[in-house]
């Protein structure tokens, strides 16, 4: 009975594993790791090179869990520090000349755009026929994407 209930809970958060990753693209973390010898590298350091002047570190830190716990990162304690550094995975998000990336993707997946349609499943199959994309931003696709290129 708990495994289904938490099965549930792990569907309706599923979401999140994508906005982090996500995130984690639009920082660049994966090159600022790579920059200092792909790790391991600090919290700190990665903290000080995110392009803000006060970054909101307690969420950096989740992020950052969330994203070791998937083996996008890895982590591990030196005395009381965490170390972070690249994965198999981490590498494919690394951004810029001499990378295959599939950070572009990751950027785009996770758009507003491309989301918003996933919201109108329901009413796509209760209205027969419909198509999601249009019922989200009241045209196809293509039209949308020509008017803002």
């Amino acid at each position: 009975m708990l495994r289904g209930h938490a099965q549930v809970w792990q569907l309706m958060f599923a979401f999140a594993d994508s906005m982090a990753l996500k995130c984690a693209v639009e920082l660049r973390i994966p090159d600022i790791i790579h920059s200092q010898g792909g790790g391991p590298v600090t919290f700190a350091q990665i903290a000080s090179r995110i392009p803000s002047p006060s970054p909101e570190t307690a969420y950096l830190a989740r992020i950052m869990t969330l994203l070791v716990r998937k083996n996008v990162f890895s982590a591990h304690r030196n005395g009381g520090e965490m170390l972070y550094g690249l994965t198999p995975s981490s590498r494919w998000l690394l951004q810029g000349s001499g990378h295959l990336s599939v950070a572009p993707m990751v950027l785009l997946v996770g758009h507003p755009t491309l989301v918003s349609p996933w919201h109108y499943l329901s009413d796509c199959i209760k209205n027969g026929g419909s198509i999601a994309f249009e019922m989200a931003h009241g045209r196809e696709f293509w039209d949308l994407e020509s008017e803002n290129p």
